[in-house]
């Protein structure tokens, strides 16, 4: 009897698994007006830096892109990163890339609003080879300067 209990219970770990693997699997749509980059995001305040910033701008309408950046860090003492989004920056296309800006917008990670940390004074060009991006987190300054990896523009 045990051993078919066993034998059970293994079966059915097994079936919850594969289903899990699944679902994970499941495709995702491709975003065809999306921008990325890698590179490095001062907080010229401290000194802080963070290498390898990923970057990425996707356009979502005519005059608005959202600003995703992954595995970001504030300071040395941060004991995480964190994935954050900048939705709803204006932008405009020039004869030479994209220009940026934006302000009082209120940043999320993990799907929750940080209004302590408000984005003021945003403001970033993109070439078809680098971005750069400044603005204020709430009172801290920040700098992304960044190389382009993937346009589909």
């Amino acid at each position: 009897m045990n051993k078919l209990l066993s034998v059970a219970i293994t079966a059915a770990v097994l079936m919850l698994t594969a289903c899990h693997i699944v679902s994970q699997e499941e495709p995702t749509q491709e975003e065809t007006d999306a921008i990325e980059a890698y590179g490095l995001l001062t907080i010229p305040s401290s000194g802080f830096t963070k290498e390898n910033v990923r970057t990425k701008l996707v356009l979502v309408s005519d005059e608005q892109l959202d600003l995703y950046m992954f595995d970001v860090k504030f300071a040395t003492l941060m004991p995480v990163t964190i994935d954050m989004v900048i939705s709803g920056v204006d932008y405009r296309k020039t004869a030479d890339g994209i220009e940026l800006s934006g302000t009082g917008i209120v940043p999320t990670a993990g799907n929750k609003p940080y209004e302590k940390y408000i984005v003021t004074d945003l403001h970033g060009r993109m070439t078809a080879d680098s971005m750069i991006i400044s603005n204020n987190y709430g009172d801290t300054p920040a700098v992304y300067e960044g190389k382009i990896r993937i346009s589909n523009l």
